[in-house]
Order: structure tokens, then C-alpha cells, then sequence
């Protein structure tokens, strides 16, 4: 069913790329009939004219998309560098104390706060998929199996206390009902403590084209307009914020209580967007039909090298890879997906059934050519593709620029 806008509950939206139904992304299934058989639902943007969010515009069940989660953070090793980083940072920039609490919201295999547990603090993480919450806690991290609200955030603040620190990566594009979880964090967070928040930026995403990173666990696409003001409702302060390469372009949040000033940064960042068409929405313009060019083009360059007999196969079998998939109609001439999560490995893909296979496959070179779908960790890929190319195979990247390497 079409919802309203998941923040302020305005009935007006409208839609900004109608793209192609397909199933939830991250079910890989057992066998490629079950692949194939798996219910495909709407995917489209939509625009809400009353607060600015990019959102979809049909909802899917959260307990349907979370009840087999196989994507795990420790298994891609440029977020683990990601984590590293942003764990020194965390700790340098706030002067984390021993003993210090840390609570991270969508913790999947505990693989960030692990890095605070080992520097002595006292860490809490809170995820829906319950086999990455055990994976979590054989490695020493205490996870609690739920969709964080503002009611889960007063159950632990009455069993633990208020959290010196709150981390949620990539967490606000997931959720269903923002204010909640919003107001959960502003609950959980202690008088003086500080919240890191990183999403999606929408803006790059919209300005290339990209549309891969839209899936049906990724409900909403963030501006820092709309972020500013989903934080004050709740009585947050955006009071600094960094741009980074992550997921093609990222926000990096930093959130305390009132009262609280923004940076320079929040200011000329804002001002960015309102130059760029954010604040009145008119930066979606042309949205679809960029949407549509790069899908066709990588549609074209695929196809044309299969008719011509060459061997194609793909890099990451991501939720990423069956957007792309599903929109540019590639599948049939793949002939295998190679991933480094063992947990994929056996695996078909949702929608096409693809079989995930060993990265040993593509060192084998069983292909003339492969598609990047974990474009945004390309740099990692061609280390992990170097035999590969050397032996004479191609790597094709389509994003930010589609790459024939």
C-alpha cells in the first residue's frame, strides 16, 4: 500500500522515478526457482513537498525484509577500514574516557563497536537480524535483537543508563517511522553526550544518476535540510557535519542536545543545497531521465559484449546488484555473481537467480568480463580482481562514470 511521508505524515508526495518492481534485495534464495518465485514489490521515489524527503513510495513489511539479513560489515573489508576510522576519530574528537558507554543502533555483526570494546568501553549494540546479533556476541559484543524505537531506547536507558555516545551508520535509510527512532536517540543519548549519524547523501546520488542504492530496506533518502530538521523536532542539534565517499557519497552527522550551535560547515553545506534545488525540491528534475540513460547505456554495453560471445559475470552479490539488475535487465547474460561473504556463497540472486560463487572463481578467470556492482568499493574490488585483469579480463564499473577497464 502507498504510504504518506514516513516524517511529517503529508499525503503530499509525488513520484520522481518510477523504477521497475523486484524483490527484496537481500533474500538470496536456495535454488534459482526460488529465486525466480520470489514476490516482486513497487520501487518507486517520491518527492514530499512538505518536507523535502526522497522517499519510497510503497512500504514493505520490515519482519519480511529482515528475516534472513546476510549482509555482514565485517565480511567487506573497505567498511572495516571505514569502521577503523571512524572508531579513532569517535574517540579522539569526543575524548572517550575508559568505561565510556556506547550504544550503536543497526549494529549487524558488532564488527564498530567491537573497536570500542577493545579500547575499554562499555558497548550496547541493538540489531533485527538475529543471526548477526549472535555473530555480534560471539565476538564480544552485547546485542540486543530489535527495531530501535523510543520505546526500546527506554528500556535501556532504565537496564544500562543514558549512552555517552550513539552511532547509527546507514541506519535512518531502514527504518519505517523516522521520528521514533529519532526520538529514541535523543532519549538514549546523555545530557552532554553526542550522536554520529552517517546516511546517504541524496544530493550526489540524484546529480549522477545513481539509483542502485534504492531498495526496499532503504525507505528514505536524506538531505541535510531534511536532517536539520528531523533532528530539531526531537530536540537535537545538527552541530557539525562531514561529506564522505562512502555508499557514493555520504553524510557524516554530528548531533548533540539543545542548546547547541552548527558549525561553519552545517551552514555552507545547507547553503550548497538550497543552491542546488534541495530546499524547493527542483535538484529532482531530470531525475528519471538520467535514472534512465544509465541504465540503458549499461543495458548496451552488456548485451553487445554477450552477442558478441564473451563471458560475463558480476563482482558483490549486494542488495546493490539486484536494483541494478532488476532496472537494466542484464541478468540473462550473467553467468555468475562472485562475492567474498561466505554467507552468499551457494546462494542465487533474487529476482534472476544468479549463483553466488567463491572469489576463486574470478582469479580462475571463468570470464571475459566482470560487473563491478560494488562500484562504490571499486578501488577495493581491482585489488581483489588483480589476477583477474591480468590475465586479460575486464573490469566494467558503472558508476559515477560507466568504466570499460
Amino acid at each position: 500500500m502507498r504510504s504518506v511521508c514516513l516524517l511529517c505524515g503529508s499525503a503530499d508526495v509525488s513520484v520522481v522515478v518510477p523504477l521497475k518492481p523486484t524483490p527484496p534485495a537481500n533474500h538470496l534464495a536456495a535454488t534459482p526457482e526460488q529465486a525466480k518465485a520470489l514476490a516482486r514489490h513497487p520501487l518507486d521515489l517520491v518527492h514530499c513537498a512538505a518536507c523535502g524527503l526522497v522517499q519510497l513510495g510503497d512500504v514493505v513489511d520490515r519482519t519480511e525484509l529482515f528475516s534472513d539479513y546476510r549482509y555482514a560489515t565485517g565480511a567487506v573489508p573497505a567498511l572495516v577500514r571505514h569502521f577503523g576510522e571512524l572508531a579513532d576519530q569517535v574517540s579522539t574528537r569526543l575524548g572517550l574516557v575508559r568505561g565510556a558507554r556506547v550504544t550503536e543502533i543497526g549494529s549487524n555483526d558488532g564488527t564498530l563497536l567491537s573497536l570500542f570494546a577493545q579500547r575499554g568501553h562499555e558497548v550496547l549494540g541493538v540489531d533485527p537480524a538475529g543471526a548477526l546479533a549472535e555473530a555480534a556476541r560471539l565476538r564480544g559484543v552485547p546485542t540486543e535483537v530489535a527495531l530501535f524505537d523510543d520505546v526500546v531506547a527506554d528500556r535501556i536507558v532504565a537496564e544500562r543508563g543514558h549512552s555517552d555516545v550513539v552511532l547509527a551508520n546507514n541506519v535512518l535509510a531502514h527504518v519505517r517511522d523516522i521520528d521514533a527512532v529519532i526520538r529514541g536517540i535523543s532519549r538514549l543519548l546523555a545530557p552532554n553526550g553526542t550522536a554520529v549519524v552517517e546516511v546517504a547523501h541524496v544530493l550526489p546520488m540524484v546529480a549522477g544518476g545513481v539509483f542502485e542504492f534504492v531498495y526496499h530496506e532503504h525507505t528514505a533518502y536524506y538531505s541535510a535540510h531534511v536532517l536539520r530538521n528531523a533532528f530539531a523536532r526531537q530536540g537535537l542539534v545538527l552541530v557539525d557535519v562531514e561529506r564522505i565517499d562512502t555508499q557514493g557519497g555520504s553524510l557524516r552527522c554530528w548531533v548533540r542536545h539543545e542548546p547547541a550551535e552548527p558549525s561553519a560547515a552545517v551552514t555552507r553545506l545547507l547553503a550548497v543545497e538550497r543552491k542546488a534545488g534541495v530546499a524547493d525540491g527542483s535538484f529532482l528534475t531530470g531525475y528519471a531521465d538520467r535514472v534512465l540513460r544509465v541504465a540503458d547505456r549499461l543495458n548496451d554495453v552488456v548485451a553487445g559484449l554477450h552477442a558478441r560471445g564473451r563471458a560475463i559475470c558480476g563482482y558483490g552479490a549486494s542488495a546493490r546488484a539486484v536494483t541494478l539488475l532488476g532496472q537494466t535487465g542484464i541478468g540473462p547474460y550473467l553467468e555468475w555473481i562472485v562475492d567474498d561473504n561466505p554467507r552468499k556463497v551457494g546462494r542465487f540472486t533474487p529476482g534472476d537467480g544468479i549463483e553466488v560463487v567463491g572469489r576463486q572463481w574470478l582469479d580462475q578467470r571463468k570470464a571475459d568480463y566482470c560487473v563491478v556492482f560494488a562500484w562504490n568499493y571499486a578501488d577495493s574490488v581491482r585489488r581483489n580482481a588483480s589476477a583477474f585483469v591480468e590475465a586479460g579480463g575486464h573490469l566494467i564499473v558503472p558508476f559515477p562514470d560507466l568504466v570499460v577497464d
